[in-house]
């Protein structure tokens, strides 16, 4: 049974969701272009790109914040959920008043990302077999 530290499991979850967040990406843009034309691809990629960004944040956040205690790990994943809901909030104002783009395939993209990228790390991180103590060496 090989161990992985948290920073591996987090540095592989990273990877295995560009992948995955790149093939949604695509497909759904070609959907969104199929049926919608222009717009159809504008809504599925800035559905996509929403998504990208949290969990592009997530993962960076994970990453940087293996080492950190409790307490400190604690306040930067709020910082980082708050950071995501205002960006969220800001990007959803902002798309109310468009028109450019198609709101169906945007939010059938952001919530096939956001399940997909969801289901996947947390797979991968609970897969992952990571001590609970550091033995003594």
């Amino acid at each position: 049974m090989t161990q992985v530290t948290g920073k591996q499991a987090a540095k592989s979850a990273a990877k295995w969701g560009l992948i995955t967040w790149l093939a949604i990406t695509v497909v759904g843009a070609l959907a969104g272009y199929a049926v919608d034309q222009t717009s159809g691809l504008w809504g599925s990629a800035l559905g996509a790109i929403v998504a990208g960004l949290f969990f592009a944040v997530t993962a960076i956040v994970a990453v940087k914040t293996t080492n950190l205690g409790p307490d400190k790990l604690g306040a930067v994943i709020l910082g980082s959920w708050l950071f995501k809901i205002v960006l969220l909030m800001a990007s959803l104002a902002w798309l109310r008043s468009q028109d450019f783009y198609s709101r169906p395939f945007f939010f059938v993209v952001l919530l096939a990302q956001t399940m997909v990228l969801l289901v996947l790390e947390a797979t991968l991180l609970t897969k992952a077999k990571v001590p609970y103590v550091e033995p003594d060496r």
